[in-house]
């Protein structure tokens, strides 16, 4: 995973930021008005990487 700007890069897919709530950020391809159905849910203060149910542990390079 690669945070451009308001861009996330995972796995050859480019997911634009949709907003933040409390310590997590949320991506998606699409953003819809509710910040909380994106596809993409990552919390920077642990590392977490949560993305259709799947769960990946992101360190700082």
């Amino acid at each position: 995973m690669v945070l451009r700007k308001a861009q996330m890069e995972f796995k050859g897919s480019k997911l634009d930021y949709c907003g933040s709530l409390g310590i997590q950020s949320y991506f998606d391809q699409k953003c819809s008005t509710e910040t909380t159905q994106s596809s993409v849910t990552f919390t920077p203060s642990s590392g977490l990487l949560l993305i259709q149910g799947q769960e990946f542990q992101c360190t700082a390079l």
